[in-house]
């Protein structure tokens, strides 16, 4: 069903997606610091591995999170660009399903991210 939309209903999605990749830059940055203090403690060699392998994938998550946010910056460009009206199937936002898959996909993986760290700092510290 095709319905008309105001571009403050998408920007309210944009916006959405802005603060989720800024609340993942975040915490990347807060378990990076939490990483960092046992770096530099005599961990035991396993562990160091461990905070190696964490580092690495904190450094891709933060590539992935600028990324996302230039994404999501150029799709609500695109909806400045429009009309004042669009039109689409009941889905806010420019080209929705691939940025909404994205954005789940994103948050999905930071997710299991966030509890494999937690794990290793509950578990192997």
């Amino acid at each position: 069903m095709e319905i008309t939309t105001q571009p403050t209903d998408l920007h309210q999605q944009i916006n959405s997606w802005k603060e989720a990749v800024n609340d993942v830059r975040n915490d990347v940055k807060m378990m990076r610091e939490r990483l960092e203090q046992i770096a530099l403690s005599k961990a035991p060699r396993e562990v160091m591995t461990k905070v190696e392998h964490f580092e690495n994938r904190f450094l891709r998550q933060r590539e992935v999170a600028d990324e996302m946010f230039h994404d999501v910056k150029q799709c609500a460009k695109s909806i400045l660009d429009e009309p004042l009206k669009v039109v689409h199937d009941d889905r806010p936002v420019c080209d929705y399903n691939t940025m909404q898959h994205r954005m789940e996909i994103f948050q999905k993986l930071f997710a299991e991210l966030k509890d494999d760290f937690n794990h290793f700092m509950t578990n192997d510290i």
